[in-house]
């Protein structure tokens, strides 16, 4: 049985291949979208445990996603880690601001099945 059902968003597909690859590893059940608008699809039909969110992305970037979903009933209350290529405090800010569990940048993606199991009590 999965630990966890984690919702992956990002655009980027090898980010996308690598981050689903540590987590099936790591035990979790692991669905992917590749936009914000795929993300909130996703979102209702799995109802994840937790979602890991990209923030530039095509469509609907992280930020608007994670407000959008703060209206949505059954995932406002998914914990959200932000992951990011950018190095900008300004994005660790907004994302703090928005109520994320965490931040993580794709450079660390090794501690990103720590990070879920430290956000989720696991």
């Amino acid at each position: 049985m999965a630990k966890y059902k984690v919702l992956v968003v990002d655009d980027d597909e090898d980010i996308l291949f690598i981050m689903t690859k540590r987590l099936k590893n790591a035990g979790h059940k692991v669905f992917v979208a590749k936009n914000g608008v795929e993300a909130i699809d996703e979102g209702k039909k799995h109802s994840p445990d937790i979602i890991i969110m990209d923030i530039s992305m095509p469509e609907m970037d992280g930020i608007a996603t994670i407000m959008k979903m703060k209206t949505i009933e059954n995932l406002r209350d998914i914990p959200v880690i932000v992951c990011t290529s950018v190095r900008a405090e300004d994005d660790q800010v907004v994302a703090q601001q928005l109520g994320v569990a965490d931040y993580i940048r794709k450079d660390q993606l090794s501690e990103l099945p720590d990070k879920i199991g430290r956000v989720l009590g696991g």
